[in-house]
């Protein structure tokens, strides 16, 4: 009750500072997104064959083909309000009748100073990814955080960001009533970043720290518990054509923010750790990107979880061409070795993965 009560004033301040209506304003609709194939081979088992999270035991080779990743989206402006919508094709169907995915559905606007975005958008926390072809940027690999509807206020200039969020506290039903536990908190999940920008010796540089919190309550039986992370991010320019980008984070029952290699939560807390690399190198109509990541949890926290996946390493290095504006190819190798606490049940996987992509 006391965070409700806390997230009074915010609502108090978009009522005084919310720009004044103008009827005459026009409505500008700017449509883009891509048609994206992907072909992917893997040596062994990986978690979901049109995509890679970690490796699965198993010898098993598989071949993939798929157009899920074809994204669509609209960016829509009204006098100072902005809004995003987008979506791809991952909602739970068959390979070759694909549903929608909601992805971004959300408004922006000015209160004040201050920017407050509304509706289904990233998380504040670990802002950056690796730029692979994988649909899965690194997630269960180093790489945390999401997308989920949440309230948004921050405040950006040319070298400073600070921003906050409430956002819906999606977690595990560790207790089986069907009720999701965060739910069941009766609090939403909060979520801050700070972030500084500068040019050290003529090189841009931002640096970012994040952090988040959110609580569960077990309905049935009364226990509670969190989940909860600190996360770091660094994106350096180390020429007008070299980048090189960079997160970590730590925290606790991190599977709902693509952290702790997607184990479930635990009442008692399940401890993870991990981070990713990326540089990547761009060139007229050529593009390379190479890097690689980790996610450890550890490993006492695991000994009542079935199947449990103590560390999760991948490397990968991947080239994208420019045939025509807007039609690209691209071919990316990875390696990901998935460690169980069964050590008996150590996984790999080499996967080599082939793209079409015309975008617009």
């Amino acid at each position: 009750m006391k965070t409700l009560w806390a997230l009074i004033p915010l609502c108090a301040a978009c009522l005084i500072w919310a720009p004044p209506a103008r009827a005459a304003d026009e409505t500008r609709i700017t449509w883009y997104g891509n048609f994206k194939l992907d072909l992917a081979r893997d040596s062994g088992v990986s978690s979901n064959g049109n995509f890679i999270l970690y490796a699965k035991p198993g010898s098993t080779a598989t071949l993939n083909l798929t157009a899920r990743q074809t994204r669509l989206g609209a960016n829509v402006e009204r006098g100072a309000m902005k809004g995003k919508v987008e979506f791809d094709f991952y909602g739970e169907s068959p390979e070759n009748k694909n549903t929608l995915m909601l992805r971004h559905a959300y408004v922006t606007v000015p209160v004040g100073p201050l920017q407050l975005e509304a509706g289904q958008g990233s998380d504040l926390i670990s802002p950056l990814v690796p730029s692979t072809l994988n649909y899965s940027v690194a997630w269960g690999a180093g790489n945390i955080g999401y997308r989920r509807p949440q309230v948004k206020l921050y405040q950006q200039s040319r070298r400073f960001y600070w921003g906050v969020a409430a956002a819906r506290n999606i977690s595990g039903d560790l207790d089986g009533d069907k009720l999701v536990d965060g739910e069941s908190s009766g609090k939403p999940a909060l979520q801050s970043r700070l972030g500084v920008s500068g040019s050290p010796a003529g090189r841009k540089l931002s640096l970012g720290a994040a952090a988040h919190y959110g609580w569960c309550s077990c309905a049935t039986d009364g226990r509670n518990y969190n989940n909860w992370s600190l996360s770091g991010d660094l994106k350096l320019a180390l020429t007008q054509r070299l980048a090189l980008l960079a997160e970590g984070y730590t925290g606790s029952n991190l599977g709902q923010y693509a952290g702790a290699i997607y184990n479930t939560d635990r009442v008692e807390g399940l401890r993870s750790s991990g981070g990713w690399l990326n540089a990547q190198y761009q060139l007229a109509v050529l593009s390379f990107s190479a890097g690689g990541g980790r996610d450890q949890v550890r490993k006492r926290d695991l000994s009542a979880v079935a199947q449990a996946r103590a560390a999760n390493t991948f490397v990968f290095a991947n080239a994208q061409y420019e045939l025509l504006p807007g039609y690209r190819l691209g071919l990316e190798v990875s390696r990901w070795k998935t460690d169980y606490l069964n050590p008996e049940a150590t996984a790999r996987d080499t996967r080599l993965q082939w793209s079409i992509q015309g975008s617009f």
